[in-house]
């Protein structure tokens, strides 16, 4: 007697890929450049530099308190 193959088929799952729904890709041209290049310097600034420690001092002291909260 004659014996028989068996034979498997392998079948090959196959995944779709879905279509997202979305915002459409548009590319923007920006043929000019949104900075004009020209820069003005005014020369006359005051610093006023109490001001600065005082706001240094009141920044840190904030952060102080801060870390002491946590």
């Amino acid at each position: 007697m004659a014996e028989k193959k068996v034979t498997k088929k392998v079948t090959k799952k196959v995944t779709t890929k879905t279509k997202k729904t979305g915002k459409s890709k548009v590319k923007k041209i920006n043929d000019e450049p949104s900075d004009g290049g020209i820069v003005i310097v005014d020369d006359d600034i005051v610093i006023d530099q109490d001001k600065i420690n005082e706001e240094r001092r009141a920044y840190l002291e904030e952060a102080r308190s801060q870390e002491a909260v946590d």
